[in-house]
């Protein structure tokens, strides 16, 4: 099954639930309005009865008996809209991740018993009454909650069957993953690599846009979009790697704002290969992961001086430039090998230029005689 069938599934159930959820606060709404329109007779009987309006027990149960019938007969509408109400609320609760509902517990839990304490203490001021007593209950609840659930990966809390806490391990932090990063296909490699720890979380709309990309009448992009697919059936094979489909509601506008907003939400790592998106999250706070510039650091450095055997690809914009690539797709400007397209050659390093799209070396022909000439 692949990631995206996967989504489809998940997406199909949560749709099937939300219809459950309507029908389930329809329900507890309609017969709460039932409840209160029989008491509502009841309580207008009662009244009648004892003025001497109505007499005889008889009248006040047929007044409860109308009371719960027009209740029942007039509440479809509230019932509807409060059933709709109740399951965007439940929808809302079921995407809440089970670490953040943990937090919570733990830090109204804490309040809960500093409060206690504080009531014992201020029992005895005059003037502490019930009231004083529950604005502290709450303002500790909420205080203590909300600094846990922002804290939370401070916290040992344990997962749901109690064997360990969420996230791949105690430090790390959930990675969302741009779709330039899945499309690129060198993510796999990191990852068998052991290079990096804790969760991978696949945004929802980057799967879509990934989709998107894959049913493009551009043939290239067809062909990106694609891979990118493929890339995700592999993650999902892999063994050791916690994946998680985010359905997390960060609003609406562009994808890379959204995934921007995710992470903050998180306190996530962003993976990605978009330098300009890359920029725009690390000035807002967000640790990146550039794959671009982790390929660039880890290529072999070669000093001035150093002699490498170059094949020289084409001619380079300037006159009499050569250029060649090594292995891991670094590109070399040879001065005066321009006429050698197709050759062989000895070259001797003379300087190198980092650039933001990575890092380009210069270079001479080596002495004439070190020349080694492949031309037919």
């Amino acid at each position: 099954m692949t990631a995206l069938d996967h989504d489809a599934k998940s997406t199909a159930a949560n749709h099937r639930g939300g219809d459950r959820g309507v029908e389930v606060g329809a329900a507890l709404a309609r017969g709460a309005l039932t409840l209160g329109g029989g008491l509502v007779g009841f309580l207008l009987g009662s009244l009648l009865v004892g003025r001497g309006v109505l007499s005889g027990p008889n009248n006040l149960l047929f007044l409860t008996i109308v009371g719960v019938l027009s209740g029942y007969l007039f509440s479809a509408p509230a019932a509807r809209r409060f059933g709709a109400a109740w399951s965007r609320l439940m929808a809302r609760l079921t995407r809440v991740r089970p670490d953040v509902v943990l937090a919570a517990l733990a830090g109204a839990t804490l309040g809960l018993l500093v409060t206690v304490l504080v009531n014992n203490i201020l029992a005895n001021v005059p003037g502490f009454t019930w009231y004083w007593s529950l604005l502290v209950a709450v303002l500790l609840v909420a205080g203590l909650g909300g600094f846990f659930v922002a804290n939370r990966r401070l916290l040992p809390l344990p997962s749901a069957d109690g064997r360990r806490p969420y996230g791949a391990a105690r430090g790390t932090h959930d990675k969302v993953v741009d779709s330039s990063a899945v499309i690129d296909g060198r993510l796999l490699a990191v990852l068998e690599s052991n290079f990096l720890e804790g969760r991978l979380v696949l945004p929802h709309f980057v799967l879509t846009e990934i989709q998107r990309i894959a049913d493009s009448d551009d043939q290239l992009k067809r062909q990106r979009g694609r891979r990118g697919l493929e890339t995700l059936d592999l993650l999902a094979a892999q063994q050791g790697v916690v994946t998680e489909v985010a359905h997390d509601d960060v609003g609406k506008g562009p994808v890379d704002d959204k995934l921007v907003r995710l992470c903050l939400e998180r306190d996530a790592d962003l993976i990605t290969t978009d330098y300009n998106l890359s920029r725009v999250a690390a000035l807002q706070g967000v640790r990146v992961l550039n794959l671009h510039q982790l390929a660039s650091a880890v290529r072999v450095a070669y000093l001035p001086g150093e002699r490498l055997a170059l094949s020289i690809v084409r001619q380079g914009r300037e006159h009499g430039q050569g250029l060649a690539y090594l292995e891991d797709g670094t590109m070399v400007v040879v001065e005066e090998a321009g006429e050698l397209v197709g050759n062989t050659i000895d070259v001797i390093v003379t300087s190198s230029l980092q650039t933001n799209m990575g890092r380009m070396l210069f270079a001479k022909p080596a002495d004439h005689p070190d020349r080694l000439d492949t031309a037919p």
